[in-house]
């Protein structure tokens, strides 16, 4: 649901109403750091987040357990949604996303995501696996972009080449899968990024 469908519902002295379309990055920023709820900005709009489920938020959680076991944490940064991407057009938050480390405590965005994660709610499936890849695709250090679905050990793995992330994903299924995240140096089995899920 789009912050158009949802502006008359904002409650007073929760979030402010939103500037008026076309927004720019700037004024996005000014206005979004005051408000309560969960926005991002895509292409002059501001959009608000979905809530999610708890097996949505089971996998995130296990994707960032999974991660922080296995990466030097000298080397890489793990965010979560709370943490925003830049591309040319959008502000995204992704579920999760690493990049390396940086000393820039007060940054609000990773310019340099090396991997980038979504996780699939039935409101996400089009902008998840159409739109999220195209605008990902301009980021030169997004070397994998990954969207799992929340239902079923299944995920979308987009893996950069010398042409670039492809258009289309490849498909991974069953909880014996790996994802592999070459520029990470690492394979994740599916079986404990879906750990929960359908217990």
């Amino acid at each position: 649901m789009n912050l158009v469908e949802r502006r008359r519902n904002f409650a007073p002295g929760r979030d402010a109403p939103p500037p008026a379309p076309p927004v720019d990055r700037e004024t996005f920023q000014r206005w979004v750091v005051n408000q309560e709820r969960r926005y991002e900005w895509v292409e002059g709009k501001i959009i608000m987040m979905t809530e999610v489920s708890r097996d949505h938020s089971r996998i995130v959680t296990n994707l960032v357990v999974a991660l922080a076991a296995i990466l030097d944490r000298e080397l890489y940064e793990i965010a979560s949604s709370d943490f925003g991407v830049n591309t040319p057009l959008s502000r995204r938050f992704p579920d999760v996303l690493v990049e390396p480390a940086s000393r820039d405590g007060k940054g609000r965005t990773s310019e340099s995501p090396i991997f980038i994660a979504e996780v699939m709610s039935p409101s996400t499936v089009t902008v998840d696996r159409k739109k999220k890849p195209a605008e990902y695709a301009t980021l030169a250090s997004l070397q994998t972009y990954a969207v799992f679905s929340q239902d079923e050990p299944t995920v979308w793995v987009w893996q950069r080449s010398e042409s670039g992330l492809p258009e289309k994903p490849t498909r991974l299924e069953g909880r014996e899968a790996r994802l592999d995240i070459p520029a990470l140096g690492t394979s994740l089995p599916l079986a404990d990024i879906d750990r929960g899920i359908g217990a």
